[in-house]
Formats: C-alpha cells, structure tokens, sequence
C-alpha cells in the first residue's frame, strides 16, 4: 500500500494532516504547534513530498528515516512527522480492520479516565467550575488557580491567593476526587517552592510545569524539594529528552504529546522507559479531538497511562472537524472498537476553514506585571 498524498490543513490554530494511499484509505494525523501553524504545515508538505510512493505501513522505518535524514531537533519538524506518523498508524488500523490499540498490543482497561481543566478569570469561577465538573462525573480535575489581575500583585500575595483557590476548590470537591494544579509555568524555582509548602497539606495529585521548561537541572531540582508530585516535559519532542527527565526518580508523571512527541512511534517507548522507572504518563493534550483520539488509543494499551487530558468538545470548531467527537461518560473516556484512531477528518469542513493566530498576537496575548515587564511563562 504506497501513499500517494500528504495534504495539510490548518484550522484555527490547529494542524491537521490527511494521508491518502493508493487503495483509497485515508489516515489522519495532527501536529501539535500552534504558534506558527502555517510554517508547521508547509514542513509537512515538504516531508510528506519525500514519502509519496513509500510502503504506508513501515510507519517505525520512515519517521526514523525522516529523524535520521533530516537531523530532527526542533518542535516544527518533530509536530510534522507527529502527525505523519499518526497518519500512518490509522491506515494501517483502517488496513486491518482493526483499532490502532489493537496493533499495540491489546486492551489493558475498558476506560480511560479523563481529567477535566477548569480555569476562569475569578476564584468564584474556579470553585464553581470545579464543582460542575464533580457533577458531571469527573473524579479528576486540574485548576488554574492563578487569577484576576495576579501579574501586577506582590509575591506573596500571589502565593497565598493561588494557594487560597485550591483550598477552596479542596473544600468544594471534597476527598473523593483528584486534584492537580496547572502553575503553567508562572513561577520562578524559589517561589514555586514556597507555593507547594502553602499547597501541602491540600494531597494534590500533581502540580504541573511549576517553572519554564528551559533548564533541566532547574526542573529537576524543584521536583526534588517539592512533596506534591511534579508534571513536567510537554514541550519535549524525542524519546532521548524523556530519557533524561526520567532518570530522576523525583518526577511522579511525564507529559508527551502524541502530535509533537513523535507520534504513536514515539509515545509507546516514552512510555516504555517511564515504567522501567516507576513513573506515569499523563498527556499533554490542548489541541483537536485527533490527538485525544489518538491518546486514547494509546492509553487503552499502555499499563502506566495514568489519566487522560481533557478539554470539552462539545462545541466549535471541535465538532466540525471531525465526523464524530471522543466520547466521554461519567468522567470516562470510551475506546473505541472502530478500525485506526476511531474518527475521521471531515475533508469538506477543512477545505473552507482559515488560519487564526493562536492569543490573537504574542505583543497582546502576554500578560505583563506593573513595570512593564513579561509575567506570564
């Protein structure tokens, strides 16, 4: 079965990728970057252009051969072959009548469990949030506890308040459901310290990127001090930067993106190597239900894939890009049986749809303190 097309498609701020083959299957990818989509869908073009005529179900031989060739180390190119190699996964599914979890190995759950983001402008809104998502089933949620004007308060005011909405947001939802907490990476490694002593006593399951990624040491050493569980890497793109978070053993749960982390390639020896070390995978995952697709497939063959990211898509544009939504019941994400990822591009809805800049533009979508300054990681 030889591809004979790769075509991009960029939607919002999301790229979305169709490979076509010689017997009419068509596989369907994402690339998880979404602050220059259209420069990440002209290098799927460009790689996709190499591959017309390759066997579509050598997907472990050809996104090695791209990462070997072209000397993959950035996020553009390592989203692009993402996506490709999702793509090649599904129509190896759709080939054999079978779902992409099928092809890994099997079923090791019957659900996945999901973890609804909650955040708002107001700690009201964050606490009221919280407690719709109890309501709906959830039993795990991930708040944004840093709210109102907080860029332009004093640090130990913003400290205590963040610290204040979790206790709220504890006290709403009670003992019965998981609590994780984005930091979103807003705090520097003394104050992000001083954050968890004030969060303690709250039992969270994780907080998640308490600094900016750049400088594993810093990372690594906050991770140490910290008694929550840390949640870090979603901006990691290969198998040799998750080896390397993995080796300290003070990292509870590893982030991977299947569209920028290399696709289900990619993900199942992320995986591999967070189990050798007692550690879980809670997905990256703030982009189009295809990467949740995808994700779930995963998460249905893969013992440490701890809980599912999720955002609702019960609205525009998730619900006209694709010809059926993830499902999800009482907090759970369902596995689908249908062959490949479980859902398909809707090519009409995607020809027509435009490019919008992801924060409207990085001048106006920052979040600036009282000197004028980037506060906002």
């Amino acid at each position: 079965m030889k591809i004979i097309s790769v075509t991009p498609y960029v939607v919002g701020h999301w790229v979305l990728v169709s490979v076509l083959t010689d017997e009419g299957i068509r596989g369907s990818g994402e690339a998880t970057y979404f602050t220059h989509p259209p420069a990440c869908a002209e290098v799927v073009r460009e790689i996709g252009s190499q591959l017309i005529g390759a066997d579509a179900f050598r997907a472990e031989f050809l996104t090695n051969m791209i990462v070997k060739t072209h000397g993959v180390r950035d996020v553009v190119e390592s989203a692009a072959l993402s996506a490709l190699d999702q793509a090649l996964w599904d129509i190896k599914g759709q080939a054999l009548g079978v779902p992409v979890w099928q092809l890994l190995g099997g079923r090791v759950r019957d659900r996945v469990r999901a973890i609804l983001l909650v955040e708002a402008a107001t700690a009201d809104a964050v606490v009221e949030g919280a407690r719709a998502a109890v309501a709906d089933g959830f039993t795990a949620i991930k708040i944004k506890p840093f709210v109102g004007r907080w860029s332009e308060w004093s640090t130990g005011r913003i400290l205590r308040e963040a610290a204040q909405v979790v206790a709220d947001v504890r006290k709403e939802i009670g003992w019965d459901v998981d609590l994780a907490v984005e930091v979103h990476r807003n705090l520097v490694p003394a104050d992000a310290e001083v954050f968890g002593r004030l969060v303690a006593d709250q039992l969270l399951y994780f907080l998640e990127d308490p600094i900016l990624p750049f400088g594993l040491s810093a990372n690594l050493a906050v991770a140490e001090r910290l008694s929550s569980p840390v949640a870090i890497a979603e901006r990691n793109i290969n198998i040799w930067e998750f080896r390397d978070v993995s080796d300290s053993h003070a990292v509870g749960f590893l982030r991977p993106d299947v569209g920028v982390a290399g696709g289900f390639t990619g993900l199942r020896k992320i995986a591999a190597i967070a189990e050798s070390r007692h550690q879980r995978i809670i997905p990256h995952n703030f982009t189009s239900p295809i990467v949740t697709a995808c994700h779930v497939q995963l998460a249905a063959c893969t013992l440490n894939w701890d809980l599912q990211g999720y955002v609702r898509e019960q609205r525009e544009p998730w619900v006209s890009v694709v010809d059926r939504i993830n499902v999800v019941r009482d907090g759970f994400l369902e596995i689908p049986e249908t062959p490949g990822i479980g859902m398909r591009l809707n090519l009409d809805h995607l020809e027509t749809a435009r490019y919008v800049p992801f924060g409207n533009s990085f001048l106006h979508g920052a979040v600036y303190g009282t000197d004028g300054g980037i506060r906002h990681q």
